[in-house]
């Protein structure tokens, strides 16, 4: 294995996920940063277009599976099937979203939606909050992540990196 130096796709990831974190985190109680570094990772690319157009796709498909997964806590409460036939029924709905998600011609969208619906549908068994409040909070989470990885990934590192550099230089002269 060859060493060598991260490079600025990696940086600009570690700002992302660190920024994302700490923002979710300071939020509120019922924030969890790992739905915002989770978001961080997968929107940030190499271009800012590219990261804006995920961006895009991952809010609207957060919107989307939040809203379908606290229709679904609205309509079943918590604890009110037994947990296996919930798990079917979930199945059956995330895999309706994503149908309808077709039908709305946004795939870039689909896999973001899913993840939303089940993170909420499934995760909420063990939450002590309104669904509201839970299906709200991982749907902020996310785009904090997503907002932040845009915020980055518009920031010229490169031309920070040369300023650093000629600080340094100037410095040692």
């Amino acid at each position: 294995m060859k060493f060598k130096k991260p490079g600025l796709r990696i940086v600009k990831t570690f700002f992302a996920v660190s920024l994302a974190c700490l923002i979710s985190y300071l939020r509120a109680v019922e924030s969890l940063p790992f739905y915002s570094a989770i978001a961080a990772i997968i929107c940030l690319k190499e271009g800012v277009e590219e990261t804006k157009q995920i961006g895009i796709n991952r809010i609207f498909g957060t919107i989307l599976g939040g809203i379908c997964g606290l229709i679904y806590l609205l309509i079943i409460p918590k604890n009110a099937l037994p947990y296996a036939l919930e798990l079917i029924i979930i199945s059956f709905l995330a895999a309706f979203n994503i149908w309808l998600m077709s039908m709305l011609n946004k795939p870039k969208a689909i896999t973001i939606m899913a993840i939303v619906f089940l993170s909420i549908t499934i995760n909420h068994g063990k939450e002590t909050t309104l669904p509201f409040i839970f299906a709200f909070s991982r749907m902020l989470d996310t785009m904090i992540g997503v907002i932040i990885a845009i915020f980055i990934n518009m920031l010229d590192f490169k031309k920070i990196n040369k300023y650093n550099l000629k600080c340094q230089k100037n410095k040692n002269d």
